[in-house]
């Protein structure tokens, strides 16, 4: 392995990004932090474009994948195969609102923004990028990617080291 396989964006206001740490990644991986407040769609979609990894990965702000699970996004991406998912909610954090995304989830295939979002780089410009982002962030992506491919089975939560998971 020369190449970075997995990319994971952290996005958030440009204000909370100069809060939050960059993930400590290796040789294969890469982190960039994603302004939500200009022309998010346009952004991601360059973003996306000039990211190194076949895999992209959509983190709430302070918020990381275990070891187990980036080994795992690398696999998927040396495969170089269409993939898509989101990741577990993290049991730590027990309130209403995950219970009802839990629900959400399940019914309508739209994970949460707690719960992160990854996607083949191939995959993510075959449906045409990001579409619209309205109030939920990955409705539309995820309703895209849907629309191509079934998504793989929710991965481990992710690891969250702080309580406000907006992107304020």
């Amino acid at each position: 392995m020369s190449q970075e396989l997995v990319t994971y964006i952290i996005l958030g206001s440009k204000d909370r990004l100069s809060k939050v740490k960059k993930i400590r990644v290796d040789e294969h991986e890469q982190c960039l932090h994603l302004n939500f407040e200009s022309e998010i769609e346009k952004t991601l979609d360059n973003l996306v474009a000039k990211a190194k990894g076949g895999i992209i990965v959509l983190l709430p702000p302070s918020s990381t994948p275990n070891q187990e699970t980036r080994e795992i996004l690398k696999k998927i991406s040396l495969v170089n195969v269409s993939a898509w998912g989101w990741f577990k909610f993290n049991k730590n954090r027990k309130n209403i609102l995950q219970s009802l995304g839990k629900i959400t989830t399940l019914i309508s295939g739209v994970p949460s923004f707690e719960q992160g979002l990854y996607f083949s780089k191939r995959l993510y410009f075959s449906v045409g990028g990001v579409g619209s982002v309205g109030i939920s962030p990955f409705s539309e992506i995820s309703k895209r990617l849907q629309s191509r491919l079934d998504p793989q089975k929710p991965l481990a939560a992710l690891s969250i080291r702080t309580k406000n998971l907006t992107l304020n």
